[in-house]
């Protein structure tokens, strides 16, 4: 009898991690990593359906602008069919579904150097550029499709970002 209940006990673990397993796996999202081109060497386009570059249908743009001066910053922004919100009371990894359509608006310059939301700033007294701390969801009113991202580093002209899509409310 003994041996039965031990049986049955080491069976309903086994179940139970089981289920877990299964729950953990259906929480995982597929987060893409993207290393831009230099921006020096012109401007980068991207598009996060098709996950590639791509300058005919681009929905993130890279490229400097004029900063003054006869400078230059580098600088994105979104293609004018994608609607933006930003999430700063999560990090990244724990957004998991998107916000309500009333959290999104027109990105009108935000994303841009000098923007309310920049994904880039230069810091004068170091002369560093970096990156924001925002988390950017990213709604495409062609596609329907929300992603989120997140600029992680900004290297020479390069920028490493990270970007996932995300379930719908």
């Amino acid at each position: 009898m003994k041996r039965s209940v031990n049986l049955l006990y080491l069976m309903a673990i086994f179940l139970f991690v089981g289920c877990e397993d299964e729950k953990a796996d259906n929480d995982n999202m597929s987060v893409n990593e993207v290393t831009t081109d230099n921006v020096n060497d012109g401007p980068y386009y991207f598009n996060f359906v098709s996950g590639k570059k791509d300058s005919s249908t681009w929905h993130l743009s890279y490229k400097n602008l004029p900063a003054g001066g006869g400078n230059y910053m580098p600088s994105f922004a979104l293609n004018g069919t994608l609607m933006l919100a930003i999430n700063n009371s999560k990090e990244f990894d724990a957004i998991k579904t998107s916000p309500a359509s009333s959290a999104f608006a027109p990105e009108g310059g935000r994303m841009q150097y000098g923007g309310s939301n920049g994904v880039l700033t230069y810091d004068m007294v170091t002369h560093k550029v970096s990156t924001s701390n925002d988390n950017y969801i990213i709604y495409d009113t062609i596609s329907h499709k929300v992603f989120k991202v997140y600029f992680d580093e900004y290297s020479g002209g390069v920028v490493l970002f990270r970007y996932g899509e995300l379930d719908g409310q």
